[in-house]
């Protein structure tokens, strides 16, 4: 996530509602969350709220991608897996370790940047059980949408701490300003007093 595009993202968010950021979050995931979580810090949201669109969010996105690898069989990973560089051996590997490994498969597709897409295509595709996979990607869905507000949540709180501090700190660096010049004026003026003493 960078800086620049958190700060467009977050200016979009504040102006838009809760809808709006469900679509979002839906569309492009972790910085809406962060950046939403953010605004909730300041009091622009409620943050449980903001976090129960989270976990909503992301299990409606893989949800989608299974039902349509699930109607749409292999033929749509087949046909455009390779943009995602899902050769036909790593697609059939993926296969094999759903069947074998459901849990550790489901968690390399939901962690990985890339895969997710292809993935939990290839999961419906596969005709994994529903019960299952929506029992698995719920466990799995909580730690990423606790971690993403959580971080957008600490970093609006952090920011509103030091932007008091800052606020009052104008005034402290003002003041020492005003000090420095008054000492200086002081010493030049006790200096002069006692160079003509002299």
């Amino acid at each position: 996530m960078s800086a620049a595009n958190f700060s467009i993202i977050l200016p979009w968010v504040l102006v838009h509602g809760y809808l709006m950021i469900f679509v979002a979050i839906i569309i492009g995931g972790p910085i809406f969350i962060s950046a939403a979580a953010f605004a909730a810090a300041l009091g622009y949201f409620n943050v449980y709220f903001i976090f129960s669109l989270a976990f909503f969010g992301e299990i409606t996105v893989d949800i989608t991608l299974y039902l349509i690898g699930y109607s749409g069989r292999a033929g749509l990973v087949k046909k455009f897996g390779h943009y995602f560089g899902l050769t036909a051996a790593r697609i059939l590997s993926l296969e094999k370790l759903l069947s074998r490994h459901v849990w550790k498969a489901l968690f390399i597709i939901k962690y990985s940047p890339i895969i997710p897409v292809p993935g939990f295509i290839i999961a419906g595709a596969a005709r994994l059980e529903f019960k299952k996979f929506f029992y698995i990607l719920f466990i799995l869905s909580l730690p990423k949408a606790v971690f993403f507000t959580m971080i957008g949540y600490w970093f609006g709180r952090a920011y509103e701490t030091f932007a008091g501090y800052f606020y009052y700190g104008q005034y402290l660096i003002v003041v020492v300003i005003i000090l420095f010049i008054a000492a200086h004026y002081l010493f030049s003026h006790f200096s002069k007093k006692i160079s003509e003493k002299k």
